[in-house]
């Protein structure tokens, strides 16, 4: 059973995520190709629970040391609770553009669109600052591998958040 789950997140979560990594190392032939595989792999992700998979995606793709992973994941679960913060903040003002749409005032839109954009402008600082701390605790390649996973395992997440939203005509 242990070796079927491993088999099931490796095809659906680990390598298309390897596959998207990687794709920036290969020559521009066969981009196409990168791309249908990446694009399988997000409408994959975006039909689960992006966020409950994000620690094993991490795990399989960094394929840290036991030295490297005493030291990586502390600074993982400090980024990953002021991360949750942003995420519930603009998950929230989804929520509320949405209960208010299409009768939402100029007032609170300007309030739902400013909030969001603040959440936005402090998950870019805290990049930057977690960005920092894992360069200097581990390395620059590990903390760049580590931040374009997780950008793209954030991307999705939002796609799921923002899927709250009414469709406009």
């Amino acid at each position: 059973m242990k070796s079927l789950k491993r088999v099931l997140l490796t095809a659906f979560f680990v390598l298309p995520l390897g596959v998207a990594v990687s794709a920036y190392s290969q020559d521009a032939g066969s981009s196409g190709d990168n791309q249908k595989l990446n694009a399988q792999a997000y409408v994959a992700l975006l039909n689960t629970d992006a966020n409950a998979k994000r620690e094993a995606v991490i795990t399989d793709i960094l394929q840290l040391s036991d030295g490297d992973s005493k030291v990586f994941w502390p600074i993982y679960h400090e980024y990953d609770r002021e991360l949750s913060k942003l995420n519930a903040v603009e998950a929230q003002s989804i929520q509320e553009y949405a209960k208010n749409y299409p009768n939402i005032t100029d007032q609170q839109a300007e309030q739902i669109v400013s909030k969001s954009l603040q959440a936005e402008s402090e998950r870019v600082a805290l990049k930057k600052k977690y960005y920092a701390k894992m360069k200097t605790a581990l390395s620059a390649g590990t903390a760049a591998t580590f931040f374009e996973v997780e950008n793209q395992l954030q991307d999705i997440v939002d796609l799921q958040t923002s899927s709250a939203l009414p469709v406009t005509q």
